[in-house]
């Protein structure tokens, strides 16, 4: 949350403020010193929306005792802060699901002729059911070498008797 360049003085006012409310008997040197030790912890923990005169009257309220500690004010103005902050910024609902309108007659006359035209060529008998089946596909020794050499320039493929190799081990032979 980016800090407003009066934050300092807004919550320095609120601490001086508080202190007259809550002060039993306090002398100024420990007011200043309280001051310049909770001003910066608070700065950094709370909004300028904290430190309201509805905050300081709930603090100064509990600090029956006189000015509270750190940790207590802290609690006390959390517990305020957490019942009263403004409700978080929702975002905007996403736009509708743009819904299909109903097919047209061309639309369906389509679909139904692709679809009887798959059904057709499935049961066809043109073609030998032995034809129709998918087969593997391999790669030839010498197709491997050109996109998959083996290490030190050993070939599977010998194009000079036209055989392949049966140790890639150029070393071994």
């Amino acid at each position: 949350m980016p800090k407003q360049p009066t934050h300092v003085r807004v919550v320095r006012q609120w601490c001086q403020s508080l202190g007259v409310l809550s002060a039993v008997s306090i002398s100024r040197e420990e007011a200043e010193m309280k001051l310049a030790a909770y001003v910066p912890l608070l700065f950094d923990r709370f909004p300028d929306g904290a430190f309201t005169a509805a905050s300081l009257q709930h603090v100064a309220a509990l600090a029956v005792k006189g000015f509270p500690t750190y940790g207590e004010l802290a609690a006390w103005l959390a517990d305020w802060w957490r019942a009263n902050r403004p409700a978080p910024l929702a975002l905007p609902p996403p736009p509708p699901i743009r819904q299909r309108g109903e097919p047209t007659p061309e639309e369906i006359e389509h679909v139904t002729r692709v679809a009887a035209e798959a059904v057709a060529a499935l049961r066809s008998s043109a073609q030998p059911i032995e034809d129709r089946r998918p087969t593997a596909r391999y790669l030839t020794p010498e197709q491997l070498d050109r996109i998959n050499p083996l290490p030190n320039g050993a070939k599977r493929y010998a194009p000079a008797n036209d055989t392949a190799l049966l140790d890639p081990d150029p070393a071994a032979a």
